[in-house]
């Protein structure tokens, strides 16, 4: 088995490196592509490959011969592809169409790391939704989250190559950049119990709530599909969350019990969507249905592993 996995240098990409580095059976290999160089890890190949750079992109793809792979790389936060919209435009979408044309070339099953963020403005109506809604996305992340989608299902359709869509709720875990609300908390209170900031979290909008999936839950959906690819429909599209809506104000009341530090809250307008609604999350149960995948990772657990690397981040 050949897996290629893309955006390896990102969060959720490394992770599922080492995932696949343990579950893979023996004589498989791994390749990981990344815009930037990456510290090597045991037992994968590491290459520096600009998906903009579409030749090159080809001749790594044709080169390793892919039997699977992940498609991660793209801008996984929503602020930051609001504040580089056209950057955000066009790492996806170029980066996604290179992709797309040079798997074509192969007989590899392509699978797509989405977000539950392309239901958008579909939240309002249902704050849980399955697959059969429509996306309505009310953000550039996911917009061009969701224009990936009909990017691969065109391109690899018309090529005969089979390809399956993830759409994974927010997840979280240690080591995640503090753009996103859980880790930004653990950040601020590691630094709070150290003295180097003072004694005031930032916080955005309390009252929103999220499906909050521990990373390591969304490697294990991956290696699923992964065992269970041939047993999948062609151009299949599945949730991957909790099925839970845990308010923010929860998230920080549960930081709250990890910590002696006393501090004060204050809403920070630039942490706050102005649009877009309050609670989102999914519905997962096509996907539990069909691989038997569950999460198992409680929330707590994943908060207080998050707590614990910031500290050790901060000294």
């Amino acid at each position: 088995m050949r897996v290629l996995v893309t955006g390896a240098g990102d969060f959720l990409g490394r992770r599922l490196l080492e995932a696949l580095r343990q579950g893979l059976p023996p004589g498989s290999r791994i390749l990981g592509i990344d815009r930037r160089a990456q510290p090597p890890l045991d037992g994968v190949t590491l290459l520096d490959v600009d998906p903009f750079e579409a030749r090159k992109l080809t001749g790594a793809v044709a080169a390793f011969d892919p039997t699977f792979v992940f498609h991660l790389a793209a801008l996984a936060s929503v602020a930051r592809s609001s504040e580089t919209p056209a950057y955000a435009w066009r790492a996806d979408l170029l980066g996604t169409l290179n992709l797309a044309e040079a798997v074509a070339r192969t007989r590899a099953t392509l699978v797509f790391l989405s977000s539950t963020v392309v239901y958008g403005e579909a939240f309002r109506d249902r704050p849980r939704p399955d697959e059969s809604v429509t996306p309505r996305p009310d953000t550039i992340s996911g917009r061009t989250k969701n224009a990936c989608e009909y990017i691969l299902r065109d391109v690899l359709a018309n090529a005969g190559v089979k390809h399956l869509v993830l759409r994974p709720s927010n997840y979280i875990g240690p080591g995640q950049s503090e753009t996103f609300v859980a880790a930004s908390f653990a950040g601020q209170i590691a630094r709070i119990e150290r003295g180097s900031a003072p004694p005031i979290l930032e916080a955005g909008d309390l009252a929103a709530g999220r499906d909050f999936l521990d990373v390591s839950d969304v490697t294990a959906a991956c290696l699923r599909v992964l065992d269970l690819a041939e047993d999948l429909p062609d151009g299949g599209i599945f949730n991957v969350g909790t099925g839970i809506v845990t308010p923010v104000s929860a998230i920080l009341d549960a930081f709250r019990g990890l910590t002696d530090a006393d501090f004060a809250v204050q809403v920070a307008p630039d942490r706050t969507r102005p649009t877009g609604a309050r609670s989102q999350g999914c519905d997962p149960t096509a996907f539990a249905a069909a691989t038997g995948w569950a999460p198992v990772i409680p929330l707590a657990q994943s908060l207080q592993a998050m707590l614990d690397a910031a500290r050790a981040r901060t000294g």
